[in-house]
């Protein structure tokens, strides 16, 4: 037979070289893609410069409220402006408009502190409250004074219409109407009673000079406002200093006019929800959009409506100040930068371009060369792409492979390669988990694997753990091997185990050994396992139950149904490695585990299934229903322990049985030495057989009383 030629890895990357062709046409990708990137930083760059330049006109634009705020107090620190005299008030609040045309309005409300009240706030005299509101009409040249006053039993005020060639000329009056409490106003609430001394900066909202206008007619404005003191250090009201947004506007717009015509990018302050807070057009539409004033987007293009709908614009405030994003709108993708406006009520600046305007002609040469390209490759992939394929299929094969082992999973795979080198490698990996799977049958997997994890090996010795211990037996198993064939014990003894142990390993638990027909189990090692005391009674309740659905399967056959005994003990035990040094096996010894055999022998002196330490009913209480049997001391013991049966999980508040209340209450008279008593209340339900054997325990303590009794009754037998 002529052996089959398979060549080897070696080999086959020789005809890799080939795969330089392809490797030239992706430098010329490489340098096309990072000239683009450099480009498109580049772009960045330039958004962020220019967001930047906006978001310093907003901000010198809206300083300039504050900064009139800050050159009224002077005035009326200085004496410059008598408080307490409206006429000094009034020419102070119009010298402001009349200095800066962008303040549309400067109120000052006013009222007397009567000192201060348990919150430590000021009280206000509502009697001496007062408000002058000096306003920029709507007609060039003219200002509007407001006047508000408690005439004794109201508020009342009055409008004046001034000229601005003579602030003395006035040109209209109207009559006196009803008002309301200026101080009343939030704007007054909250810098006098939450943020007194600070300047407080508003969103936007509609101009007090149009609150007689409809919402369509009114204009919008933002306004600061601070509680100010005079020289005295006397409050004397609170100032409000107005903007209108139409400057705000104008800001913005300013830095797009300074652009040549064809530039395409598309500057707008907006805030995190994407609401518009400029507009693009004259005919901007501004409405009510939760607490605040925002531009209705029908006017806006279509990339900037989009580009309010980015996710990065939720996440930008004071903390994460600047970010990029980039969308893709019909065959177009537009890139877009924001950046937070600090000062503001987190309004936020957003530019959106398209990507076109700075990579159109790189994109152009960029397709022409991967066109050429794409041609050069094709012809080397049709060349040796059988190859390539083989060797990627045949990484992927080994990769597969040791990503399983690597993951303890061992079952059997039938894979193959004709390169010689893969080959020899796959048989290999499939002897390998030959071996753990053998290996796994007679050693606990976790334990396997926590030593493969450390990259150790297992050396003679072990550690202190507190383990839940459990120890299984069938009754009268001699008696039953006795009536079968080597052959068919062995089957029906592993149809048994099968069933225990998958049930005991769901629980989390590590298979110690089989002891014949025995299996001892134990939680908390190799690996720590939380509330293992549950886990080990919930196993022995769900091995009894799975094993009488084993027994009730056609798959039992006719073979004899086991009666199989649990004891259950938590403790303290040394686990670990023990053995010869070349012949170790992992275990945990300890009196602990001793005890946990002899509770197991005890269910055939009770007649029970299930007997669980004091250990660990205190520990699984709240999540099992137990039943107080007797309080012993094993072969080989004198200290006593109390000893429960195990009886169901908590499924239900059902009241206990009253027989289990009456065997407690006999056993708390038996442990006292009052046996008669005891004897008395457990003859009535002598078909209980754990009070039948305490009842005939009790007769023969009347018969022989025991000397220094102290509760505990003592085995002398397993």
């Amino acid at each position: 037979m002529i052996a089959t030629i398979r060549p080897t890895l070696r080999q086959v990357f020789g005809f890799s070289l080939l795969g330089l062709l392809v490797g030239l046409a992706l430098l010329f990708y490489l340098v096309l893609h990072g000239l683009e990137k450099t480009l498109l930083r580049s772009s960045e760059r330039y958004r962020d410069l220019a967001s930047r330049e906006v978001a310093l006109q907003v901000k010198n634009y809206l300083n300039e409220a504050p900064l009139a705020v800050t050159h009224f107090e002077k005035q009326l620190k200085y004496g410059l402006i008598n408080s307490k005299s409206t006429d000094s008030v009034e020419q102070g609040l119009l010298s402001l408009l009349l200095a800066n045309d962008n303040i549309s309005e400067a109120t000052l409300t006013s009222a007397h502190s009567t000192g201060n009240g348990q919150t430590g706030n000021i009280v206000i005299d509502q009697a001496s409250a007062g408000q002058i509101e000096v306003l920029r009409s709507t007609t060039a040249g003219e200002f509007i004074v407001k006047k508000t006053w408690f005439n004794g039993n109201q508020f009342v005020s009055q409008c004046v219409t001034l000229r601005s060639e003579s602030a003395a000329q006035v040109t209209s009056t109207t009559p006196v109407v009803s008002s309301v409490d200026p101080t009343a106003h939030p704007t007054f609430q909250t810098a006098v009673y939450t943020d007194y001394g600070q300047i407080i900066s508003t969103d936007l909202h509609w101009s007090q000079l149009d609150e007689a206008l409809p919402e369509g007619q009114r204009r919008v404005e933002v306004s600061v406002q601070k509680a100010i003191e005079d020289s005295h250090a006397h409050f004397v009201g609170v100032l409000r200093v107005g903007l209108m947004k139409s400057q705000i506007d104008g800001a913005v717009q300013l830095h797009i006019t300074d652009q040549t015509e064809s530039d395409p990018h598309l500057i707008f302050l907006c805030d995190n929800q994407g609401r518009l807070i400029t507009g693009f057009g004259t005919r901007d539409v501004v409405s009510v959009s939760g607490d605040d004033l925002r531009v209705v987007a029908n006017d806006a293009p279509a990339m900037v409506t989009r580009a309010l709908q980015e996710t990065v614009l939720k996440s930008i405030d004071s903390d994460r100040p600047h970010a990029a994003s980039s969308f893709r709108m019909g065959n177009e993708v537009y890139l877009c930068t924001f950046r937070y406006l600090p000062g503001t009520q987190d309004w936020i600046v957003g530019i959106v371009v398209p990507r076109d305007f700075y990579l159109g002609s790189l994109l152009q040469v960029r397709r022409q060369v991967l066109w050429a390209s794409l041609v050069l490759i094709i012809v080397i992939v049709m060349a040796g792409g059988l190859i390539i394929r083989s060797v990627v299929r045949s990484h992927a094969l080994i990769l597969k492979e040791t990503t399983k082992m690597n993951e303890f999973e061992f079952s059997p795979t039938h894979n193959g390669s004709y390169l010689q080198d893969v080959e020899r490698v796959l048989i290999g990996l499939e002897r390998a988990k030959t071996a753990m799977r053998a290996m796994s049958k007679y050693v606990p997997i976790n334990l396997v694997r926590q030593l493969y994890d450390k990259g150790e090996e297992p050396v003679l010795g072990g550690k202190s753990s507190e383990l839940s211990v459990l120890f299984t037996d069938i009754k009268d198993f001699t008696t039953f091997a006795e009536s079968m064939t080597p052959d068919e014990l062995a089957e029906v003894l592993g149809r048994y185990l099968q069933v225990m142990a998958k049930t005991i390993q769901d629980e989390k638990g590590t298979i110690d050994k089989y002891i014949g027909d025995a299996v001892m189990t134990f939680w908390n090692a190799p690996e720590a396992v939380p509330n293992h005391e549950i886990l080990a009674c919930r196993a022995a309740l769900r091995c009894h139950d799975a094993l009488q659905r084993l027994y009730d399967s056609p798959r039992w056959g006719n073979a004899p149904r086991f009666e199989t005994r649990f004891g259950l003990h938590r403790c303290v035990a040394t686990v670990g490695h023990f053995g010869a040094p070349d012949r170790l096996n992992y275990t945990a010894i300890g009196d602990g585990i001793n005890l946990a055999s002899r509770l197991e022998g005890l269910n055939k002196y009770y007649g029970t299934h299930i007997i669980a330490s004091e250990s660990i009913q205190a520990a699984a209480k709240d999540a099992f229903e137990f039943r107080l049997l007797d309080c012993v001391a094993v072969k080989g013991k004198t200290e006593g322990i109390v000893i429960y049966e195990l009886v169901a999980e908590q499924m239900s508040a059902k009241p206990r049985p009253e027989f289990v209340g009456r065997y407690e209450h006999a056993f708390a008279s038996y442990q006292r030495g009052e046996f008669k008593l005891a004897l008395e209340m457990l003859e009535s339900q002598i078909e209980d057989s754990p009070s039948r054997i305490l009842a005939h325990r009790c007769r023969g303590y009347l018969t022989n009383p025991p000397s220094n009794w102290n509760g505990i009754h003592v085995f002398d037998q397993k």
